[in-house]
Protein backbone atom coordinates (compact mmCIF):
# COMPACT_ATOMS: atom_id res chain seq x y z
CA UNK A 1 0.00 0.00 0.00
CA UNK A 2 3.10 2.22 1.02
CA UNK A 3 4.76 2.19 -2.12
CA UNK A 4 1.33 1.87 -4.11
CA UNK A 5 0.45 5.44 -3.23
CA UNK A 6 2.64 7.38 -4.83
CA UNK A 7 2.64 5.45 -7.82
CA UNK A 8 -1.28 6.30 -7.70
CA UNK A 9 -0.41 9.93 -7.33
CA UNK A 10 1.68 9.89 -10.11
CA UNK A 11 -1.05 8.48 -12.61
CA UNK A 12 -3.51 10.61 -11.21
CA UNK A 13 -1.10 13.45 -12.20
CA UNK A 14 -0.48 12.93 -15.71
CA UNK A 15 -4.37 12.42 -16.34
CA UNK A 16 -5.01 15.29 -15.03
CA UNK A 17 -1.70 17.02 -16.97
CA UNK A 18 -3.05 15.40 -20.14
CA UNK A 19 -6.43 16.46 -19.92
CA UNK A 20 -5.56 19.74 -18.96
CA UNK A 21 -3.07 20.01 -22.27
CA UNK A 22 -5.95 18.44 -24.43
CA UNK A 23 -8.37 21.04 -23.53
CA UNK A 24 -5.34 23.72 -23.99
CA UNK A 25 -4.56 22.81 -27.26
CA UNK A 26 -8.58 22.64 -28.42
CA UNK A 27 -9.64 25.60 -26.86
CA UNK A 28 -8.36 27.57 -30.33
CA UNK A 29 -10.32 25.30 -32.27
CA UNK A 30 -13.26 25.29 -30.22
CA UNK A 31 -13.02 29.00 -30.70
CA UNK A 32 -12.96 29.16 -34.24
CA UNK A 33 -16.16 26.74 -34.03
CA UNK A 34 -17.81 29.55 -32.37
CA UNK A 35 -21.40 30.22 -34.03
CA UNK A 36 -21.89 34.00 -34.57
CA UNK A 37 -26.05 34.98 -34.28
CA UNK A 38 -27.04 37.66 -35.89
CA UNK A 39 -30.07 39.47 -35.33
CA UNK A 40 -32.22 40.80 -37.43
CA UNK A 41 -34.77 43.53 -37.37
CA UNK A 42 -37.67 43.63 -39.57
CA UNK A 43 -41.63 43.89 -40.59
CA UNK A 44 -43.54 41.28 -41.70
CA UNK A 45 -42.51 41.00 -45.57
CA UNK A 46 -38.79 40.92 -45.38
CA UNK A 47 -38.80 39.11 -42.31
CA UNK A 48 -40.79 36.44 -43.69
CA UNK A 49 -38.31 36.97 -46.78
CA UNK A 50 -35.45 36.34 -44.99
CA UNK A 51 -36.78 33.41 -42.77
CA UNK A 52 -37.12 31.29 -46.21
CA UNK A 53 -33.88 32.32 -47.93
CA UNK A 54 -31.53 32.42 -44.45
CA UNK A 55 -30.36 29.12 -44.98
CA UNK A 56 -29.11 29.43 -48.43
CA UNK A 57 -26.76 31.98 -46.19
CA UNK A 58 -25.81 29.83 -43.56
CA UNK A 59 -25.01 27.42 -45.85
CA UNK A 60 -22.06 30.00 -47.32
CA UNK A 61 -21.53 31.20 -44.17
CA UNK A 62 -21.72 28.26 -41.79
CA UNK A 63 -20.32 30.37 -38.75
CA UNK A 64 -22.84 32.60 -38.90
CA UNK A 65 -26.61 32.45 -37.68
CA UNK A 66 -29.60 34.42 -38.61
CA UNK A 67 -32.43 35.14 -35.53
CA UNK A 68 -34.64 36.69 -37.21
CA UNK A 69 -37.26 38.52 -35.12
CA UNK A 70 -40.60 40.35 -36.77
CA UNK A 71 -41.46 44.03 -34.85
CA UNK A 72 -44.26 45.75 -36.44
CA UNK A 73 -43.81 48.41 -38.47
CA UNK A 74 -45.50 50.71 -36.18
CA UNK A 75 -43.42 49.67 -33.47
CA UNK A 76 -39.56 48.96 -35.14
CA UNK A 77 -38.66 52.65 -35.01
CA UNK A 78 -39.64 53.22 -31.03
CA UNK A 79 -38.04 49.45 -30.45
CA UNK A 80 -34.68 49.96 -32.44
CA UNK A 81 -33.76 53.07 -30.73
CA UNK A 82 -34.73 52.17 -26.85
CA UNK A 83 -32.45 49.18 -27.61
CA UNK A 84 -29.68 51.34 -29.23
CA UNK A 85 -30.09 54.00 -26.29
CA UNK A 86 -29.99 51.11 -23.39
CA UNK A 87 -27.22 49.09 -24.72
CA UNK A 88 -29.44 45.93 -23.96
CA UNK A 89 -30.52 43.57 -26.59
CA UNK A 90 -29.16 45.46 -29.88
CA UNK A 91 -29.70 44.40 -33.18
CA UNK A 92 -27.28 43.73 -35.68
CA UNK A 93 -29.35 44.49 -38.61
CA UNK A 94 -32.25 46.41 -39.04
CA UNK A 95 -34.52 47.08 -41.73
CA UNK A 96 -35.62 51.17 -41.66
CA UNK A 97 -37.71 53.39 -43.63
CA UNK A 98 -36.92 56.32 -45.42
CA UNK A 99 -39.04 58.36 -43.16
CA UNK A 100 -37.21 57.75 -40.06
CA UNK A 101 -34.00 56.36 -40.58
CA UNK A 102 -32.64 60.43 -40.49
CA UNK A 103 -33.43 60.29 -36.47
CA UNK A 104 -31.63 57.44 -35.61
CA UNK A 105 -28.40 58.99 -37.92
CA UNK A 106 -28.62 62.41 -36.22
CA UNK A 107 -28.93 60.54 -32.97
CA UNK A 108 -25.53 59.03 -33.94
CA UNK A 109 -27.50 55.85 -33.77
CA UNK A 110 -26.01 54.20 -37.08
CA UNK A 111 -23.19 52.90 -38.34
CA UNK A 112 -21.58 54.60 -41.12
CA UNK A 113 -21.63 51.76 -44.09
CA UNK A 114 -18.62 52.88 -46.34
CA UNK A 115 -16.57 52.51 -43.42
CA UNK A 116 -17.21 48.48 -44.14
CA UNK A 117 -18.44 48.36 -47.75
CA UNK A 118 -15.94 49.64 -50.35
CA UNK A 119 -16.52 51.28 -53.57
CA UNK A 120 -17.55 48.23 -55.86
CA UNK A 121 -19.81 46.84 -53.94
CA UNK A 122 -21.68 50.91 -53.93
CA UNK A 123 -21.05 50.67 -58.18
CA UNK A 124 -23.92 48.09 -58.55
CA UNK A 125 -26.36 50.41 -57.05
CA UNK A 126 -28.63 53.17 -58.92
CA UNK A 127 -26.70 56.49 -57.55
CA UNK A 128 -30.15 57.98 -56.63
CA UNK A 129 -31.38 54.57 -54.27
CA UNK A 130 -28.23 55.43 -52.37
CA UNK A 131 -28.74 59.31 -52.21
CA UNK A 132 -31.52 58.73 -50.35
CA UNK A 133 -29.64 57.25 -47.05
CA UNK A 134 -26.66 59.79 -46.67
CA UNK A 135 -26.35 62.02 -44.18
CA UNK A 136 -23.69 64.29 -42.50
CA UNK A 137 -21.61 62.14 -40.21
CA UNK A 138 -22.66 62.89 -36.72
CA UNK A 139 -19.95 61.75 -33.73
CA UNK A 140 -21.28 61.09 -30.24
CA UNK A 141 -18.62 62.42 -28.95
CA UNK A 142 -18.81 65.73 -30.63
CA UNK A 143 -22.73 66.93 -30.31
CA UNK A 144 -23.79 69.48 -32.44
CA UNK A 145 -20.49 68.59 -34.96
CA UNK A 146 -21.40 67.65 -38.61
CA UNK A 147 -19.02 65.98 -41.40
CA UNK A 148 -18.81 64.83 -44.38
CA UNK A 149 -21.66 62.75 -46.01
CA UNK A 150 -21.96 59.26 -45.29
CA UNK A 151 -24.19 56.16 -46.28
CA UNK A 152 -26.12 55.45 -43.42
CA UNK A 153 -28.81 52.86 -45.05
CA UNK A 154 -28.21 50.56 -48.39
CA UNK A 155 -31.61 50.93 -50.26
CA UNK A 156 -33.79 47.50 -49.67
CA UNK A 157 -37.04 48.23 -51.21
CA UNK A 158 -37.89 50.93 -53.43
CA UNK A 159 -40.83 53.46 -53.19
CA UNK A 160 -41.33 56.24 -55.73
CA UNK A 161 -44.58 57.73 -57.07
CA UNK A 162 -45.94 57.08 -60.44
CA UNK A 163 -49.53 57.78 -62.08
CA UNK A 164 -51.38 54.64 -62.51
CA UNK A 165 -54.42 55.70 -64.91
CA UNK A 166 -57.73 54.37 -66.49
CA UNK A 167 -56.49 54.37 -70.54
CA UNK A 168 -60.28 53.95 -71.51
CA UNK A 169 -61.27 57.03 -69.40
CA UNK A 170 -58.27 59.31 -69.99
CA UNK A 171 -57.16 58.23 -73.60
CA UNK A 172 -60.62 59.83 -75.43
CA UNK A 173 -60.23 62.79 -73.61
CA UNK A 174 -56.13 63.08 -74.83
CA UNK A 175 -57.42 62.40 -78.16
CA UNK A 176 -59.91 65.37 -78.18
CA UNK A 177 -57.08 67.94 -76.55
CA UNK A 178 -54.28 66.69 -79.21
CA UNK A 179 -52.23 65.19 -76.63
CA UNK A 180 -50.48 61.79 -77.61
CA UNK A 181 -49.37 60.94 -74.41
CA UNK A 182 -49.78 61.10 -70.80
CA UNK A 183 -49.00 64.66 -69.51
CA UNK A 184 -45.76 65.05 -68.73
CA UNK A 185 -46.03 68.78 -67.11
CA UNK A 186 -48.50 70.24 -64.56
CA UNK A 187 -50.15 72.62 -67.05
CA UNK A 188 -51.07 69.42 -69.13
CA UNK A 189 -52.00 67.60 -66.11
CA UNK A 190 -54.32 70.30 -64.83
CA UNK A 191 -55.58 70.14 -68.76
CA UNK A 192 -56.26 67.13 -68.91
CA UNK A 193 -58.50 67.40 -65.06
CA UNK A 194 -60.35 70.04 -66.62
CA UNK A 195 -61.47 68.39 -69.66
CA UNK A 196 -62.31 65.46 -67.95
CA UNK A 197 -64.26 67.28 -65.06
CA UNK A 198 -66.37 69.58 -68.06
CA UNK A 199 -66.74 66.07 -70.25
CA UNK A 200 -70.43 65.26 -70.91
CA UNK A 201 -70.18 62.22 -72.43
CA UNK A 202 -71.81 59.37 -70.73
CA UNK A 203 -69.00 57.63 -69.70
CA UNK A 204 -67.07 60.55 -68.20
CA UNK A 205 -69.92 61.42 -66.21
CA UNK A 206 -68.90 62.76 -62.78
CA UNK A 207 -65.73 61.13 -62.78
CA UNK A 208 -62.37 63.75 -61.60
CA UNK A 209 -58.64 62.65 -62.78
CA UNK A 210 -57.72 61.89 -59.33
CA UNK A 211 -58.27 61.64 -55.37
CA UNK A 212 -55.72 63.76 -52.83
CA UNK A 213 -55.75 63.50 -49.27
CA UNK A 214 -54.72 66.60 -47.35
CA UNK A 215 -53.46 65.03 -44.43
CA UNK A 216 -51.35 62.79 -46.23
CA UNK A 217 -48.16 64.11 -46.83
CA UNK A 218 -46.34 61.07 -47.98
CA UNK A 219 -47.64 62.55 -52.05
CA UNK A 220 -46.23 65.95 -50.93
CA UNK A 221 -43.02 64.62 -50.45
CA UNK A 222 -42.19 62.16 -52.92
CA UNK A 223 -45.03 63.49 -55.94
CA UNK A 224 -45.58 67.56 -55.71
CA UNK A 225 -42.02 68.64 -54.11
CA UNK A 226 -39.81 66.87 -56.22
CA UNK A 227 -41.58 67.75 -59.30
CA UNK A 228 -42.02 71.31 -58.45
CA UNK A 229 -37.99 71.39 -57.63
CA UNK A 230 -38.30 72.44 -54.79
CA UNK A 231 -36.69 70.38 -51.14
CA UNK A 232 -37.95 70.81 -47.44
CA UNK A 233 -34.62 70.58 -46.06
CA UNK A 234 -30.78 72.54 -47.09
CA UNK A 235 -27.84 71.24 -47.88
CA UNK A 236 -27.02 70.91 -44.25
CA UNK A 237 -30.05 69.49 -43.34
CA UNK A 238 -30.27 71.82 -40.70
CA UNK A 239 -32.78 74.03 -41.48
CA UNK A 240 -36.24 74.22 -43.41
CA UNK A 241 -36.67 75.59 -46.32
CA UNK A 242 -39.96 74.96 -48.03
CA UNK A 243 -41.30 77.96 -48.39
CA UNK A 244 -38.87 79.06 -51.20
CA UNK A 245 -40.86 79.78 -54.46
CA UNK A 246 -40.08 76.58 -55.85
CA UNK A 247 -41.56 74.32 -52.70
CA UNK A 248 -44.31 76.96 -52.11
CA UNK A 249 -45.33 76.44 -55.97
CA UNK A 250 -45.58 72.59 -54.77
CA UNK A 251 -48.11 73.54 -52.32
CA UNK A 252 -49.81 75.67 -54.54
CA UNK A 253 -50.25 72.80 -56.66
CA UNK A 254 -51.78 70.49 -54.77
CA UNK A 255 -53.86 72.99 -53.43
CA UNK A 256 -55.45 74.00 -57.16
CA UNK A 257 -56.22 70.42 -58.08
CA UNK A 258 -58.81 70.17 -54.83
CA UNK A 259 -60.14 73.73 -54.97
CA UNK A 260 -60.57 73.56 -58.88
CA UNK A 261 -62.57 70.14 -58.71
CA UNK A 262 -60.52 68.45 -60.99
CA UNK A 263 -59.29 66.15 -57.84
CA UNK A 264 -61.87 64.61 -55.11
CA UNK A 265 -60.56 65.08 -51.92
CA UNK A 266 -60.63 61.52 -50.03
CA UNK A 267 -59.08 60.71 -46.21
CA UNK A 268 -57.88 57.04 -45.91
CA UNK A 269 -58.44 57.34 -42.72
CA UNK A 270 -62.15 57.96 -42.25
CA UNK A 271 -63.28 56.97 -45.81
CA UNK A 272 -63.41 53.50 -47.50
CA UNK A 273 -60.52 52.30 -49.37
CA UNK A 274 -60.46 54.23 -52.34
CA UNK A 275 -59.83 51.57 -54.86
CA UNK A 276 -63.98 52.21 -54.88
CA UNK A 277 -63.17 55.51 -56.51
CA UNK A 278 -61.92 53.17 -59.60
CA UNK A 279 -64.13 50.79 -59.66
CA UNK A 280 -67.16 52.64 -59.55
CA UNK A 281 -65.57 54.87 -62.56
CA UNK A 282 -65.42 58.09 -59.80
CA UNK A 283 -61.19 58.95 -60.24
CA UNK A 284 -59.38 57.95 -63.54
CA UNK A 285 -55.74 58.11 -61.47
CA UNK A 286 -53.49 57.64 -58.66
CA UNK A 287 -50.74 58.37 -57.49
CA UNK A 288 -48.77 55.25 -55.94
CA UNK A 289 -45.46 53.34 -55.94
CA UNK A 290 -45.23 50.26 -58.33
CA UNK A 291 -46.35 47.67 -55.68
CA UNK A 292 -49.37 49.87 -56.40
CA UNK A 293 -49.40 47.47 -59.89
CA UNK A 294 -49.96 43.77 -57.73
CA UNK A 295 -52.60 45.47 -55.60
CA UNK A 296 -54.59 46.55 -58.36
CA UNK A 297 -54.70 42.90 -60.34
CA UNK A 298 -55.44 41.76 -57.29
CA UNK A 299 -58.63 43.95 -55.86
CA UNK A 300 -60.10 44.72 -59.46
CA UNK A 301 -59.29 41.98 -61.45
CA UNK A 302 -62.71 43.30 -63.69
CA UNK A 303 -60.82 46.09 -64.96
CA UNK A 304 -57.96 44.62 -66.91
CA UNK A 305 -56.26 45.94 -70.03
CA UNK A 306 -57.83 49.29 -69.20
CA UNK A 307 -55.15 50.28 -66.24
CA UNK A 308 -51.62 51.88 -67.98
CA UNK A 309 -48.23 54.02 -65.74
CA UNK A 310 -46.59 56.89 -66.81
CA UNK A 311 -44.44 58.95 -64.91
CA UNK A 312 -45.60 61.79 -62.43
CA UNK A 313 -45.90 65.07 -64.73
CA UNK A 314 -43.28 68.42 -63.37
CA UNK A 315 -43.66 71.82 -63.19
CA UNK A 316 -41.28 72.34 -65.90
CA UNK A 317 -39.31 69.68 -68.37
CA UNK A 318 -36.25 69.18 -66.70
CA UNK A 319 -37.22 68.84 -63.12
CA UNK A 320 -37.68 64.93 -61.54
CA UNK A 321 -40.77 63.20 -61.58
CA UNK A 322 -40.64 61.80 -58.36
CA UNK A 323 -38.48 61.38 -55.47
CA UNK A 324 -37.09 58.13 -53.90
CA UNK A 325 -37.42 56.34 -51.02
CA UNK A 326 -38.25 52.88 -49.56
CA UNK A 327 -37.07 50.76 -47.18
CA UNK A 328 -33.17 50.05 -46.11
CA UNK A 329 -30.81 47.92 -44.47
CA UNK A 330 -28.79 49.85 -41.01
CA UNK A 331 -26.74 48.64 -38.85
CA UNK A 332 -26.85 50.42 -35.10
CA UNK A 333 -23.54 51.86 -34.21
CA UNK A 334 -23.06 49.63 -30.95
CA UNK A 335 -24.28 46.49 -32.79
CA UNK A 336 -22.28 43.56 -31.27
CA UNK A 337 -21.93 41.58 -34.61
CA UNK A 338 -20.93 44.48 -37.00
CA UNK A 339 -18.57 41.89 -39.28
CA UNK A 340 -21.21 39.31 -39.30
CA UNK A 341 -23.70 42.12 -40.02
CA UNK A 342 -22.32 43.14 -42.99
CA UNK A 343 -21.81 39.41 -44.42
CA UNK A 344 -25.31 39.46 -44.24
CA UNK A 345 -26.08 42.75 -45.87
CA UNK A 346 -23.83 41.69 -48.73
CA UNK A 347 -25.90 39.03 -49.47
CA UNK A 348 -28.82 41.14 -49.09
CA UNK A 349 -27.34 42.82 -51.85
CA UNK A 350 -26.96 39.88 -54.40
CA UNK A 351 -29.30 39.97 -57.27
CA UNK A 352 -31.17 36.72 -56.16
CA UNK A 353 -32.13 37.93 -52.98
CA UNK A 354 -33.09 41.36 -54.43
CA UNK A 355 -35.54 39.17 -57.57
CA UNK A 356 -36.95 36.31 -55.06
CA UNK A 357 -37.73 40.26 -52.30
CA UNK A 358 -39.08 41.50 -55.67
CA UNK A 359 -41.26 38.43 -56.41
CA UNK A 360 -42.96 38.82 -52.91
CA UNK A 361 -43.92 42.50 -52.71
CA UNK A 362 -43.07 44.60 -56.58
CA UNK A 363 -40.83 46.33 -55.15
CA UNK A 364 -37.89 46.79 -58.14
CA UNK A 365 -34.49 45.89 -57.33
CA UNK A 366 -32.12 48.94 -56.32
CA UNK A 367 -29.10 47.20 -58.24
CA UNK A 368 -28.69 47.88 -61.60
CA UNK A 369 -27.25 44.11 -62.56
CA UNK A 370 -30.56 42.73 -61.26
CA UNK A 371 -32.33 44.42 -64.33
CA UNK A 372 -30.97 42.14 -66.42
CA UNK A 373 -33.71 39.36 -65.21
CA UNK A 374 -36.47 39.09 -68.56
CA UNK A 375 -39.48 39.50 -65.84
CA UNK A 376 -38.80 43.50 -66.48
CA UNK A 377 -39.14 43.14 -70.23
CA UNK A 378 -42.14 41.55 -70.30
CA UNK A 379 -45.29 43.00 -71.37
CA UNK A 380 -48.53 43.08 -68.61
CA UNK A 381 -51.61 41.84 -69.77
CA UNK A 382 -53.24 43.99 -66.66
CA UNK A 383 -51.67 46.74 -67.99
CA UNK A 384 -52.68 46.44 -71.48
CA UNK A 385 -49.66 45.06 -72.91
CA UNK A 386 -47.45 47.99 -71.68
CA UNK A 387 -43.93 46.73 -70.26
CA UNK A 388 -44.59 49.02 -67.04
CA UNK A 389 -41.34 48.44 -65.35
CA UNK A 390 -40.08 50.81 -68.85
CA UNK A 391 -41.60 53.20 -66.30
CA UNK A 392 -40.27 52.61 -63.16
CA UNK A 393 -36.82 52.17 -64.44
CA UNK A 394 -37.07 55.75 -65.60
CA UNK A 395 -38.62 56.97 -62.28
CA UNK A 396 -36.15 55.42 -60.92
CA UNK A 397 -33.27 57.13 -63.01
CA UNK A 398 -34.41 60.44 -63.15
CA UNK A 399 -36.00 60.61 -59.45
CA UNK A 400 -34.52 63.07 -56.80
CA UNK A 401 -33.15 61.45 -53.68
CA UNK A 402 -35.43 62.13 -50.52
CA UNK A 403 -33.12 63.38 -47.90
CA UNK A 404 -33.21 62.02 -44.44
CA UNK A 405 -35.73 63.77 -42.04
CA UNK A 406 -33.55 64.28 -38.98
CA UNK A 407 -37.30 64.34 -37.10
CA UNK A 408 -40.78 62.75 -38.80
CA UNK A 409 -42.72 65.69 -37.35
CA UNK A 410 -41.44 67.53 -39.42
CA UNK A 411 -43.41 66.17 -42.43
CA UNK A 412 -45.99 64.72 -40.10
CA UNK A 413 -46.46 67.78 -37.77
CA UNK A 414 -45.08 71.25 -39.84
CA UNK A 415 -45.44 70.25 -43.57
CA UNK A 416 -49.08 68.33 -43.06
CA UNK A 417 -50.85 71.30 -41.38
CA UNK A 418 -49.35 73.71 -43.98
CA UNK A 419 -51.33 71.06 -46.54
CA UNK A 420 -54.29 71.46 -44.54
CA UNK A 421 -54.60 74.78 -43.94
CA UNK A 422 -53.96 75.95 -47.68
CA UNK A 423 -56.33 72.94 -49.58
CA UNK A 424 -58.70 73.11 -46.97
CA UNK A 425 -59.13 76.26 -44.89
CA UNK A 426 -57.94 78.59 -48.20
CA UNK A 427 -55.28 80.03 -45.80
CA UNK A 428 -52.49 82.21 -48.03
CA UNK A 429 -49.60 80.14 -49.54
CA UNK A 430 -46.92 81.87 -48.26
CA UNK A 431 -48.58 82.82 -44.87
CA UNK A 432 -49.02 79.06 -44.48
CA UNK A 433 -45.81 77.74 -45.32
CA UNK A 434 -43.65 80.48 -43.07
CA UNK A 435 -45.63 79.63 -39.88
CA UNK A 436 -44.96 75.83 -40.83
CA UNK A 437 -41.29 76.74 -41.64
CA UNK A 438 -40.89 78.21 -38.34
CA UNK A 439 -41.95 75.21 -36.33
CA UNK A 440 -40.03 72.98 -38.11
CA UNK A 441 -36.92 75.62 -37.94
CA UNK A 442 -37.51 74.89 -34.09
CA UNK A 443 -38.16 71.02 -34.20
CA UNK A 444 -34.60 71.02 -36.01
CA UNK A 445 -32.60 73.19 -33.29
CA UNK A 446 -33.87 70.62 -30.62
CA UNK A 447 -31.94 67.97 -32.30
Amino acid sequence: MGRAGPLLLIVIALIVFFISERVNVLAPISGRDTTTVVSFWAFATPAQTMRELKSEFEDQFPHIRVEVQTVPWESLQQKTLWAIAAQSNVPDVIVGSSEWTGGLASAGGLEPLDKHLGPEFFARYFPATLGTYQFPEVRRDKPGWRGPMRQYGIPLDLDMMLVFYRADLLEPAMRNLGMDRFPETWSEFRRLGQALRDSQTPQASGVRLLYLDPEDPVPMSMAFLPSSGGRFLDQTMRRAVFDEPESAAAFEFFADLLRSDIAIRWSRSTMEDPIVLYKTGRAAANISGPWYAKLLATKAPELAGRWRVALFPRREPGLPPCGLGGACLAVPYNAPNKEAAMELIRYMATDRFALNYFRRVGSPPPMVSAWSDPVFQQRDPYFGGQCIYDVVRQAIEQAKPLPLMPNTEITKGAVRTAMREISVNGEMTSVALKRAVLRANRILAEE
